[in-house]
Parts: structure tokens; sequence; C-alpha cells
């Protein structure tokens, strides 16, 4: 499959990558350099980045992760990650010491949103994956992991000044 080179060919395969957002790890992320592709006076300037970009975007979609179905009752964990131009989270269940993934949310940061501290993208991490996994924060305890410490900074009391 040759990248897409037309205006309409990049928004045709930035359509099909949002419909399959939940099942791809860090798709924002990912497709930014499409995005970058469709900005006005960009879309003649399709650079070594874009098209690497496309490859493994290509590779990635020939062996995708299997999504599991969660357990009633069982602890999940959320898992955040913050890049400058996105915040993600996967859902993850565990069964027998094996972690198997259960949905991927993404979301593009702009304009003011790319200037946050890594803090509060944290947070706005935290935020976007407990509106988008409603259902499943409900149904099950859910244990927040990433590498930053959001448990201290959100519980100490020089963190609201």
């Amino acid at each position: 499959m040759k990248s897409p080179s037309t205006v309409k060919e990049i928004q045709s395969l930035t359509g099909k990558v949002t419909a399959l957002n939940r099942f791809l790890s860090k798709s924002t992320d990912k497709c930014r350099p499409f995005f970058k592709a469709l900005k006005k006076g960009q879309k003649d300037k399709l650079d070594e980045e874009y098209e690497a970009a496309f490859q493994s975007l290509k590779t990635y979609l020939t062996s995708p992760p299997l999504l599991s179905k969660p357990v009633p009752g069982e602890d999940l964990f959320v898992y955040l990650a913050v890049s400058n131009s996105a915040v993600s989270s996967a859902l993850i269940r565990e069964e027998l010491g094996a972690q198997h993934s259960i949905f991927y949310t993404s979301k593009a940061l702009f304009d003011a949103e790319t200037r946050y501290l890594k803090l509060e993208k944290f947070i706005w991490a935290l935020v976007v994956s407990a509106r988008k996994l409603r259902p499943y924060y409900q149904a099950h305890r859910v244990i927040v992991m990433t590498d930053f410490p959001l448990r201290s900074i959100l519980h100490s009391p020089d963190a609201s000044q």
C-alpha cells in the first residue's frame, strides 16, 4: 500500500484511524504527521517524518493487540502517558500475572493545552480517561498507574498553592 499523497487520501486515512481509535495505543501521536500535512500550506511538504509515520502505522496495524473483556468486580489499571502533543491512557486488566488491554484513549493537545505543566497534562489525561471510560470506572475499582507521583502531589497541602 502506497502512502497517501493527496489531501483527500490523507483525510480518508485519518478518518479510518479515528474510527479505530479505541483499539490503537497512542493513536493521536501516531497520526500527528498526517494532521500536520492537512494544515494549509503544508500539503506540499510531505517529508520523511510523514513517510516514517505512515510506515510505522502500517506495521502497527498488521499486528494489533487483542482487546479483552473485563470480569465484573475485578480491579482494572489505567496507565497514563503524556507527550508534548497528546495525552493517552490504556485500560488494562490482569489475569494470571499477564496484562490484557481493554480500551485505549487518546486526545490531541491544542494551543494552550500544549503549554500545560507535566503535572497538569497527567491530570488532564486522567480526566479524559474518566470521561471516556465512565462505565468501567463505575463498575470496577480502577488503579491509576503512572511514573509521576500524582498521589503525593494531590494530597499535599503545598500543591494547591
